[in-house]
Formats: C-alpha cells, sequence, structure tokens
C-alpha cells in the first residue's frame, strides 16, 4: 500500500454508495464532479476552490440515509429519494405530480392511508429532512477529510437562491458559491440524464433566479454543450478523477480505516436495527483473526471487510428490511444481491479490491448454500470464512424487525450448530467465539463518556440512536417527557448537532449503541 493515497479515488468510491442509495446509474456523482470541475473552470474560479467544489459533488448526497425514516413514510425511500430530487419544492403541483405518478403506484392497500397522511403534511417536513441530512453529512465530511470549505456548504448544499422552503440556511449571495455551483450541476445533470442537453437547459433556465444562482445559470446556458461534452453514458472513472484540480490532496494510508468506519456507520444508520452493528462486527472479526493467528496484513484486510461488508444494503429498501413477515419474490432478491453490491463499489478502488472480495462472501456458505453466488467451499478463503461466522454471530446477538435479539449463549449454540451442519467453518467459529469471551454487548461501568455526557445523557443518546420517541424514552427511564427534552437539548448542545439524526450518528461514531447502559 502506497504511503500516500488520493483522497479523491477515496471520496469516488463514497459517492458509489450514495449513487446505490439513489437509485440512479454509476458514476453520477463523478459526473456531477466532472461537471462542477468544468463550469467552475469557465468561471475562472482559483484551483483551490475548484477542489472544494468537486469534493462538494462527490459528497453532495452523503447525508442521505439520516433521513430514511421520514422518507419510507412515502414508500420505497430509495424510490423517493431518486424522485424527490428531482422536484421544485416550491412548486406544489410538480411535488404532487411527482409524488402521484412515481410514488403512488408503490403503496399497497395496508400503506395507503399511512403514506397520504405524510403526503398531506410533506411541505411541512421538507426542512427537518433536509436538516437531518445536512448533519449527518457534514460529520461524515469531516470523518472523510473534505476540507471545512466542503463541510460548511454540506450544510445548505440543498439550499434555494431565493430562500424559499429551506428555514436557518443562507441564500443568495449569502449561500457558499460552491454549493450553488454544485446544486446546479446536479439538478442540471439529473435532467440530462433523463433527456440531454435540451431538457438539461430547460430546467436551468425555468429555475433561474428561484432555485438557481442566476449569474451561474446564465453561464451553464451559454456552455451546456462544453460542459456536458462527451457524457454519452460511458463510465466517466478515469475521465473524472483526472479532471481533479490540482494540487491533488493526498491523505495518509491510515486514513482509509477512517474512511471505512465513516461508510459504515453511513449504511448502519438507515435503521435502529442496525446502529453500531458494524462497529461492532469489526471488533470480532479482527479479535477473531488474532484467535486463528493470520498475519498483520490479513487481519487489516479483513477489518476493512468488515467494515464494508454491508454497502450493498443501500439497495434494498428499508421496508424491506422492517417487514415482519415472509419477503416476497422481488424482495427476496434484493436481499440476496445485497452482497454484490458491497463488492461492486469497493472493488472499483485497487486498495479496497481485497476487502471488496472478502465482503461479497459474507452471506456464502461453505456447503454452497449461501448466497449471492452459492460459491463452493473451495473458492472461500478464510478470511470470508471468518466474517461470515463472526457476521452470524453479531447478527443473532442484535434485534431485528422479524425476531427479537439472541442470547450470547444460544447464539454460540446455533453458531456451533451451523459448523456441525457443514454450512460455517468449524476452525472459524471457534476463533470468532474464543474472541468473544464473555460474549454480549460490552459494559462501560464508570466510564468516562465522549463530550462530557452522563450517564443519564447516554442512557438517553442511545434510545434515541434507536429510534425512539422523547415519549417512549420517558416511559422506557420512568421519567417525564420534559425530562427527556432537556436530556436531548442538553446532549445536542454537546455534541454540537441539531438533530436527532446527527446526534445517532455521534452515538455511532462514539461506539455508543452496542453497549450496556452505565
Amino acid at each position: 500500500m502506497p504511503a500516500d493515497i488520493r483522497l479523491a479515488g477515496l471520496l469516488a468510491t463514497v459517492s458509489l454508495a450514495s449513487d446505490l442509495a439513489h437509485d440512479v446509474p454509476p458514476e453520477s456523482a463523478l459526473r456531477d464532479a466532472l461537471l462542477s470541475a468544468r463550469l467552475g473552470r469557465l468561471a475562472g474560479w482559483p484551483d483551490a476552490e475548484l477542489s472544494d467544489a468537486y469534493y462538494l459533488a462527490l459528497l453532495y448526497h452523503v447525508g442521505c440515509t439520516g433521513a430514511v425514516a421520514q422518507q419510507s413514510r412515502l414508500g420505497d425511500d430509495i424510490a423517493v429519494r431518486h424522485w424527490l430530487s428531482e422536484v421544485d419544492f416550491a412548486k406544489p403541483q410538480e411535488v404532487a405530480q411527482v409524488s402521484m405518478t412515481r410514488l403512488a403506484r408503490q403503496w399497497g392497500p395496508a400503506d395507503w392511508a399511512r403514506a397520504m397522511g405524510t403526503f398531506m403534511t410533506l411541505g411541512k417536513s421538507v426542512d427537518e429532512v433536509f436538516a437531518n441530512l445536512a448533519d449527518v453529512a457534514a460529520r461524515l465530511s469531516t470523518r472523510l477529510g473534505a476540507g471545512a470549505g466542503v463541510t460548511d456548504s454540506l450544510r445548505c448544499a440543498y439550499a434555494r437562491w431565493d430562500g424559499r422552503i429551506f428555514q436557518d440556511v443562507p441564500s443568495g449571495d449569502a449561500l457558499p458559491r460552491i454549493a450553488r455551483l454544485v446544486h446546479l450541476v446536479h439538478v442540471a445533470q439529473s435532467y440530462a440524464r433523463l433527456g440531454g442537453r435540451s431538457a438539461a437547459d430547460a430546467v436551468v433556465r425555468s429555475r433561474r433566479g428561484s432555485e438557481l444562482d442566476p449569474v451561474l445559470a446564465e453561464l451553464w446556458l451559454a456552455n451546456s454543450a462544453d460542459v456536458l461534452r462527451g457524457d454519452a453514458g460511458e463510465s466517466v472513472w478515469d475521465e473524472a478523477l483526472e479532471a481533479e484540480p490540482q494540487p491533488h490532496r493526498m491523505v495518509a494510508r491510515g486514513h482509509l480505516d477512517e474512511v471505512g468506519r465513516a461508510l459504515a456507520d453511513f449504511v448502519d444508520l438507515r435503521t435502529p436495527y442496525t446502529r453500531g452493528h458494524t462497529q461492532a462486527l469489526t471488533r470480532l472479526a479482527e479479535a477473531a483473526a488474532g484467535e486463528a493467528g493470520l498475519p498483520r496484513d490479513e487481519i487489516d484486510t479483513l477489518r476493512r471487510a468488515a467494515q464494508v461488508h454491508d454497502l450493498g444494503n443501500l439497495s434494498v429498501p428499508l421496508q424491506v428490511w422492517l417487514k415482519r413477515g415472509p419477503l416476497n419474490p422481488a424482495e427476496r432478491e434484493r436481499v440476496r444481491m445485497h452482497p454484490y453490491h458491497s463488492q461492486r463499489i469497493v472493488g472499483v478502488t485497487p486498495l479496497l479490491r481485497p476487502p471488496g472480495e472478502i465482503a461479497g462472501l459474507h452471506h456464502e456458505r461453505v456447503d454452497g448454500s449461501g448466497y449471492h453466488r452459492g460459491v463452493p467451499a473451495a473458492a472461500i478463503p478464510f478470511t470470508s470464512r471468518l466474517l461470515m461466522a463472526a457476521e452470524a454471530y453479531q447478527s443473532m446477538l442484535e434485534e431485528r424487525a422479524w425476531r427479537p435479539a439472541m442470547s450470547a449463549a444460544k447464539a454460540a449454540a446455533e453458531l456451533r450448530e451451523e459448523a456441525a451442519r457443514g454450512r460455517l467453518d468449524k476452525r472459524a467459529v471457534e476463533a470468532v467465539l474464543s474472541a468473544a469471551g464473555q460474549p454480549g454487548p460490552r459494559h462501560r461501568a464508570g466510564a468516562s463518556w465522549p463530550a462530557g455526557l452522563t450517564d443519564r445523557e447516554v442512557d438517553v443518546l442511545r434510545l434515541v440512536a434507536k429510534g425512539h420517541s422523547n415519549r417512549e424514552i420517558a416511559k422506557a427511564l420512568f421519567v417525564s417527557e420534559a425530562t427527556v427534552h432537556t436530556h436531548v437539548i442538553n446532549i445536542y448542545g454537546k455534541t454540537s448537532v441539531r438533530t436527532r439524526a446527527g446526534a445517532t450518528l455521534f452515538a455511532i461514531e462514539n461506539d455508543l449503541i452496542q453497549i450496556s447502559p452505565a
């Protein structure tokens, strides 16, 4: 591994994950970055500002898992993000048209009343949704090393030039210039993908001076043929990386693990049942590899595979993960393919290709009964056998929508039974169980909590991160709702967040979920 790594390559990998979460063609964010660099150069911007615009385009949707709960009330959260990302929210008729023609056809009889109720109050919740997106995006951007300019712009990346819709964010010339440019490019490129240059120009012209900066809109309209040149749908990976403004930003090779942790938290944030899952699995898999006597380089590769193993979950609607009954064939197929998507996303980056190959096998079984490929035992390396055993054990310890959490003893018995039946590797199973020691969530009694949080604030934060309302938290902790509200406000202040999504991400980042309360 080289001593220094190009940041652009790592952020491009992150962008593929956000593409998957929006059901847009792979490399859509890369195209945004390429077009943003071109338009910024036409505007005569200095290289430092061009770099920030380029990285902002790659991370434009990195906060999308912060608002999954609200989006899923309208149906398939992935489809909701896809279709509503293209509408002008200042035009209720446009929102209604997209909702009724694109989203309503997904609503089954059981979902119709809830979805319609959400639709009727959509205008009131838009600001809350985007506040959650911004909070999560800014925190992840900081961890990914994108820089202060990018992080600050992500807090208002979706804001409008005219200041409508979104509260507590700047407008007009007070909006960061890179946010205005990337937002315009993203809107234009979304329409160009469907209808070519004429569709892109039409939407820029219609939203000029309202949603979009009028000066940048005029620049686009005068130069769209040049900006969109050569964009015929083929891969732009190499071209987009070559278009990164100089000097290329480099990061130490150790930054690869921080990117892996950020990607893990990006995915785990989607559902209360998986928050903290990947961090716990990563610790277990790494410890099991040590128990098995693997060399340091293989342990490092396995750790990174664990961090990215569930990226493909972004391709599966939240409704599927929360379903309590049996899955239908279409739902089963989407679940079956999620390891493929994990491998596909990280496999494009040479540094992450070996971990990606391991991650792509995490639901295989040594008797060939797993998925997504059903590979034979000879094709499964021991590192993958460790990951599949560790993932099975860690998942059994955690609650899911369709079953309660298992006790450590029962999970261990189940894991050994799987080994006895030839589905899991016996050596890998024993290494995992040995690494687990006294298995189950770790206890941190008497610990010094991050950000100066008190024991009770940690109790509240853990329940916030699990998706509970203030009323539910009050009932669980035998306190009043007013007391819970005070704790939440204190948590926001101490952790420098503004939303429940931001607080949840803070809890994941600081390993405060998969533990017993003090």
